[in-house]
């Protein structure tokens, strides 16, 4: 096999990835709460286990990072993490006790912010600096794809079969998703100018370093004040609908989940080169802007139909918060290293914000109404924007001369243990 179609396969192997992924994890999102149901737990019972696997999740962020920087083979990290999901699905079944839930969603919490990261790294390894940020774009395209099919299927084999047959099926994922992993091929790979890892001889001033740099603190703090805007606002619209819809409520909504993620798959590449083009600013001004036009229309119209095109914006946001999150902490590590434990830092802001949105958005709707908390997650959204604006920096690196695209196969693999 040529040098050319080595590079390829692996990066087909990693579009694959992606979908498969994403597939396993659409298993764990609200077809945990209908199973449980089926099982005769409580809602305080499957509210606790819930809160569990968001505790875990966020306590989780920063050591999954820095595990995965120490990891020197990144394939294996996330071969490791696919594994465990895949683990944590079968005990559902296996064991739906408090016991064997619990142990489930600790397990996944913990795997899937090793497996994010170990994929954005692996991507790293693969492409050059002037062509990631449109492979991230791509990443995230069939991410998405993978998103609207799992939950279309997944949805009829819990309407048609039995419920559990859901997280079954969850678990048979993980097979393609390791077979996908091992078609990226660590010999035959393109490389990066960025060093993903260096956690080894790190010392503590090194680490204090990387967590007051600007650019990262900056971010954090858009991220947080955006996911206060984001998190809460689908819920909210399913509310509203439940109580004024009737039947036809979960089919909008069903719309307004798979919208989005048309929206995303379609424009990520765009979003991807406009942030090579442009830089990475203007394209988080454009992410973040869509946030509060969202929330105030929300507040403002509540009919079906239009609330599905307002949807619609979401995925917007979406589609620049999954290409640039990862291109940024790029950014950020080119120079300080610790690509992992920064990616880490940051999905740690997303579950904060996020937590945030839920509370206080539920707290505005109990004392003044859904409207009031559309306005204000609105608000929440154009703070998010205008921080961008004031503090956020431009994080994309001057350009460096090109260098080979393909690893000869004679050359010294110096970076190979990023994708091995």
């Amino acid at each position: 096999m040529s040098e050319s179609q080595g590079s390829k396969r692996s990066l087909q192997g990693l579009d694959w990835l992606n979908f498969f992924v994403a597939d396993v994890q659409t298993g764990f999102g609200p077809f945990i709460a209908i199973y449980l149901t089926t099982q005769r737990w409580t809602d305080i019972a499957i509210g606790s286990v819930l809160s569990l696997g968001t505790l875990v999740a966020m306590a989780s962020q920063l050591p999954a990072g820095a595990l995965v920087d120490w990891m020197p083979s990144k394939r294996l990290a996330a071969a490791l993490a696919i594994g465990a999901i895949t683990a944590s699905a079968l005990l559902f079944v296996l064991m739906p006790t408090h016991f064997g839930v619990g142990l489930a969603e600790v397990m996944h919490g913990f795997a899937s912010c090793m497996l994010n990261p170990a994929i954005a790294a692996v991507t790293i390894a693969m492409v050059s600096s002037a062509a990631l940020g449109e492979r991230l774009g791509r990443n995230a395209r069939y991410a998405s794809l993978g998103n609207g099919v799992a939950a279309a299927v997944m949805g009829g084999c819990g309407y048609y079969f039995a419920p559990g047959s859901v997280f079954w099926l969850t678990a048979l994922l993980g097979a393609p998703s390791l077979f996908a992993l091992s078609r990226i091929e660590s010999r035959r790979v393109v490389r990066a100018r960025i060093e993903v890892a260096r956690p080894h001889r790190s010392t503590f001033a090194d680490l204090r370093v990387l967590f007051l740099d600007r650019r990262l603190l900056a971010f954090m703090a858009c991220i947080v004040m955006f996911q206060m805007a984001d998190a809460a606002m689908l819920p909210f619209v399913g509310s509203e609908l439940a109580a004024k819809a009737g039947n036809i409520a979960n089919l909008v909504i069903a719309a307004c989940i798979v919208a989005p993620q048309m929206v995303v798959a379609l424009i990520s590449p765009w979003v991807g080169r406009a942030a090579q083009r442009y830089g990475r600013r203007v394209v988080l001004l454009l992410g973040f802007g869509a946030e509060p036009i969202r929330g105030a229309l929300f507040g403002l119209i509540s009919a079906p139909v239009p609330v599905v095109l307002i949807q619609t914006l979401d995925g917007i946001s979406a589609a620049v918060i999954g290409v640039l999150l990862p291109l940024i902490a790029a950014d950020i590590a080119r120079e300080r290293g610790h690509f992992n434990l920064i990616m880490g830092a940051i999905g740690l802001a997303v579950g904060l914000g996020a937590t945030v949105s839920t509370a206080a958005a539920g707290a505005i709707s109990s004392r003044i109404g859904d409207h009031a908390a559309f306005f204000a997650l609105a608000a929440a959204g154009l703070i998010a924007t205008i921080l961008v604006w004031f503090l956020m920096p431009e994080t994309e690196p001057e350009t460096e001369p090109d260098q080979p695209d393909v690893i000869p196969p004679s050359a010294p693999l110096a970076n190979d243990s990023a994708t091995r």
